[in-house]
């Protein structure tokens, strides 16, 4: 006796018969079955979506179904599934639409577990740029879920399914029935109840994606689907860093959004929450081809200039021996270590050539090792948690039973062995402390393997940034530049902070300069590059009162805390101190937002004198006035940057107060020394 799944493959294969062929159901879900099929006069695969003829008996329904589906048909956007067709044959009502090789989101978590969190973000932001193409149309998705979402095979690309589809209900997600319309796991608030839709059920449902996506679980689970729709209804989702704390703050912030109950409260539309994905988690640039070059030949080089140091410094302890003097010993090694460095210029020069600079190459590292942390963060979790234990234990029996044997083959007694002629507990201790020594250097290898990939990376990773942009590392580009004709055309290099590409430009407008006026403005260089290290840090102060900010979000939105927090919050002192500082984070961080701004004017104006200086527009005393404000505004922004640690105090400080409170004197001194609004920081 057929199967009901067969049942319907016979039913479904004699109505599109001559148009479709049906090759096997790819998936079943609450809003109709999936099949792999075949179009018949285009010869090209396709997959077809089918209502169940117990829904597609109701008339409206049925017409809602294939209205929507004639819209959706309408859409042409990279990240949506193509619909080609809709119809209805033989009771069937039917989409068809292209078919992508790939595989679910749901599909992919459930066997491989969360993703990491720069390929969560490209994931949300890919589907958040769909939805808001689809809702600039006048569509609303309606079932937006893991099942929805598919990862295409070899480019990881997010491309959704089913727009307009379950939005042809408008009836409550919970039927009188019982019977749930969608995926209950994902509906929203107001899709449970039955209100009309808009873009922000959608995000509601998108933000169920990404918690599902960042933390492996979904945020509301039931034995029965009703009582997971009546979880949206009353419960709070768990704030995703209680879930998943390795998750970027502010990313897990975006999504905790996302998930409020009231629509209001959310973003208000898909495209503020791509951009808030965009502030939330940095993604890697593309690099230019010759800089990744340059980065992967580097890369290579640093085995063999160790190997040829080492051989300088063994030439040098052979050297001072045989001459009898010490003061020999380094040079040898010296001498060597600048031959090593040797092929380090000669790439180095070919960048230059093709119009690199100092400021490319820090960027390219910078954008490299933030594509290199999301691997090493993939391959450290392939690095079973056993293997790693098996490695330390390896390591720490075969030290010790190095050091065992050797020191019983040192001072055992030994006993004659006649058929050898060795001593006998000689030849076996031998043997034993040359076996554990290739087992102490195996696991010793592997564990400094790892800890130097997954733990110094980053930290190697930095140093060789801060030398490209400081001034060592300008002086060997200098030297690697040294009779390289400046290109006809500059490189585009790569993609460049505001403030680093008007210093760019006034440099060049400097050094086009006569002398005698660059003898004249002789500061402004030594003030553009404190501009730009002060737009540095300022960045760096805003992104870490973000950072805090956004905790104190997800405290205010209902974070659980312990009985003990929940006294203190209680606590008509403590509600005030955490007021308090909650508004000072504010204040400190509008503060230096606007010095920020600030500051790139101050370049801007440079800049701008300089070109009208060039043209003869102006004379050197319109720049000399806008350097000696530059220089006004620096002191001043100077009083901002020397916060910075004061703000790192400060939220270190309410990061702890919860567990070591003491109530605070009943002053208006600012809580860790960050500046007030008005005052002269």
């Amino acid at each position: 006796m057929p199967t009901r799944s067969e049942s319907d493959f016979i039913a479904v294969q004699a109505a599109l018969a001559g148009e479709y062929s049906l090759d096997r159901e790819l998936g079943r879900g609450g809003m109709g079955v999936v099949y792999l099929a075949r179009e018949v006069r285009l010869a090209r695969p396709v997959a077809i979506k089918v209502l169940p003829p117990e829904l597609a008996g109701r008339a409206a329904l049925r017409d809602a179904f294939l209205r929507e589906a004639q819209t959706a048909a309408r859409l042409n956007h990279p990240h949506i599934v193509p619909v080609y067709a809709a119809g209805e044959r033989a009771g069937f009502a039917y989409i068809v639409m292209a078919f992508v090789e790939g595989t679910t989101l749901g599909d992919r978590i459930r066997t491989r577990g969360p993703l990491l969190p720069g390929q969560a973000a490209r994931l949300l932001r890919e589907v958040a740029w769909a939805l808001s193409y689809a809702h600039a149309a006048g569509i609303v998705h309606g079932d937006v879920s893991a099942e929805n979402i598919l990862l295409e095979r070899g480019t990881d690309r997010a491309i959704v399914m089913d727009f307009g589809l379950a939005n042809a209900m408008q009836t409550p997600a919970l039927g009188d029935d019982g019977r749930v319309m969608g995926n209950a796991h994902y509906v929203s608030p107001e899709q449970a109840v039955g209100d009309p839709l808009d873009a922000r059920s959608d995000l509601y449902s998108l933000g169920v994606c990404g918690f599902f996506a960042l933390t492996g679980r979904l945020p509301f689970d039931a034995e029965s689907a009703g009582e997971v729709v009546t979880q949206h209804l009353t419960l709070a989702a768990a704030p995703i860093a209680t879930v998943a704390p390795a998750v970027p703050a502010r990313l897990a912030q975006a999504v905790d959004k996302c998930l409020a109950k009231e629509p209001l409260r959310r973003y208000r539309n898909a495209e503020s929450f791509a951009e808030a994905i965009d502030l939330a988690f940095e993604h890697a640039r593309e690099i230019p081809a010759p800089l990744r070059v340059w980065i992967s030949q580097g890369e290579k080089e640093g085995a063999p200039r160790t190997i040829f140091m080492m051989m300088g410094a063994g030439f040098g302890t052979s050297l001072s021996i045989a001459l009898g003097s010490v003061l020999v010993l380094p040079l040898p090694f010296l001498v060597f270590a600048g031959l090593s460095y040797i092929p380090m210029l000669s790439r180095l020069r070919r960048v230059i050539k093709d119009g690199y600079d100092v400021n490319d190459l820090a960027s390219a590292l910078r954008e490299n090792g933030l594509l290199r942390s999301e691997e090493l963060a993939y391959e450290r979790a392939l690095v079973a948690v056993g293997h790693a234990r098996g490695m330390r234990i390896m390591f720490g029996a075969s030290a010790g039973g190095f050091a065992l044997f050797t020191y019983l083959a040192l001072h055992a007694p030994l006993v004659p062995d006649a058929m050898s002629g060795l001593p006998m507990n000689d030849f076996f201790l031998g043997m034993g402390s040359f076996l554990s020594s290739i087992a102490l250097t195996l696991s010793g290898v592997s564990l400094a393997k790892d800890f130097v990939r997954f733990r110094l990376s980053a930290w190697t990773s930095s140093l060789e940034i801060r030398f490209w942009k400081g001034a060592w590392g300008r002086r060997l580009a200098k030297l690697a530049g040294v009779g390289v004709a400046p290109p006809e055309r500059p490189a585009i290099g790569m993609p460049m902070l505001t403030e680093v590409a008007l210093g760019r430009a006034t440099d060049h407008l400097f050094q086009a300069l006569p002398r005698a006026a660059r003898r004249e403005l002789s500061a402004l260089p030594a003030t553009v590059r404190r501009l730009e290290d002060d737009a540095t840090k300022l960045r760096q102060t805003i992104d870490a009162l973000d950072d805090q900010i956004a905790v104190f979000d997800r405290e205010g939105a209902g974070e659980k805390r312990s009985t003990l927090n929940e006294a203190l919050a209680a606590s008509t002192e403590y509600a005030r101190q955490r007021s308090r500082v909650e508004r000072e984070l504010a204040e400190a961080r509008t503060l230096a937002a606007g010095r920020l701004a600030a500051t790139v004017s101050a370049l801007e104006s440079i800049r701008l004198d300089l070109l009208r200086l060039r043209m003869g527009n102006t004379g050197i005393e319109s720049v000399t006035s806008s350097l000696e404000a530059a220089q006004r505004l620096g002191d001043e922004i100077s009083d901002v940057v020397a916060a910075q640690d004061e703000v790192e105090r400060l939220l270190e400080r309410s990061s702890s107060a919860d567990a070591s409170y003491t109530t605070a004197a009943d002053d208006d001194t600012p809580v860790g020394g960050v500046p007030a609004a008005g005052s002269r920081a």
